[in-house]
């Protein structure tokens, strides 16, 4: 193809074009590019002032093999100690603010167990747990008062018997590291400890023989859910 320039035209086989026409339109192009410029900055410089995403809470479940909730009471000066073996419940966790944990927990009362039949049915009976009627017993956190990164006065509310009352426990998170948990990856071993009154829980035979007292101690394996 073969162009032949002549004054400020240039003649060629798709027509004659002004030089100046073609000066013209690039430079009108030209003028956009600034701002397309500005355009992106704008962009890049909004989504760097926009809020960082807000953390979430992990949620963890208890491991049902790897939970017991235990306690301990007196008689005459003697301590007694029994278990439930069916517990259940989750955990959910903030690492960097543990102050905004929750924590649930679901007890089969009629798991209880002490290694004596005879006194196992005395406190699964009306007089105590009442495991018939009231068949689980349950705990739910109201307010977590954080003492450090692993370790938390936890406020909540516990029914018993069908009696619901609030209760403080004493709790502590760490990092679970035992070999037959090595596919858990990001266990934690959660442990809670508390005291309450049984006459509050309308559990008052024996009181001349059995404390008022009963102390709590929870002891769970927190999985990922």
């Amino acid at each position: 193809m073969k162009n032949a320039k002549t004054g400020n035209h240039v003649h060629g086989d798709f027509g004659t074009v002004s030089v100046r026409k073609r000066q013209n339109v690039l430079e009108k192009r030209g003028h956009k590019r600034p701002t397309f410029t500005r355009v992106l900055f704008g962009a890049a410089l909004a989504i760097n002032l926009l809020p960082a995403p807000i953390a979430q809470a992990a949620r963890f479940v208890f491991d049902q093999r790897r939970t017991e909730v235990r306690f301990i009471y007196k008689i005459a000066y003697a301590k007694q100690r029994g278990r439930f073996t069916k517990v259940s419940g989750t955990l959910d966790y903030d690492e960097g603010k543990p102050g905004k944990s929750k924590i649930k927990a679901l007890i089969a009362a009629s798991s209880l167990t002490t290694g004596d039949t005879l006194i196992d049915s005395e406190l699964k009976g009306a007089s105590f747990f009442n495991a018939a009627t009231s068949p689980v017993i349950t705990f739910k956190s109201v307010e977590v008062h954080a003492g450090s990164a692993t370790s938390a006065e936890v406020a909540g509310e516990v029914t018993v018997n069908g009696i619901t009352k609030p209760v403080t426990l004493n709790v502590t998170i760490e990092p679970h590291d035992d070999p037959a948990l090595k596919y858990d990856v990001g266990a934690r071993k959660f442990l809670a400890k508390t005291r309450i009154r049984r006459s509050a829980f309308n559990m008052v035979d024996y009181q001349a023989m059995v404390d008022d007292d009963v102390d709590i101690e929870i002891e769970a394996i927190a999985r990922p859910r």
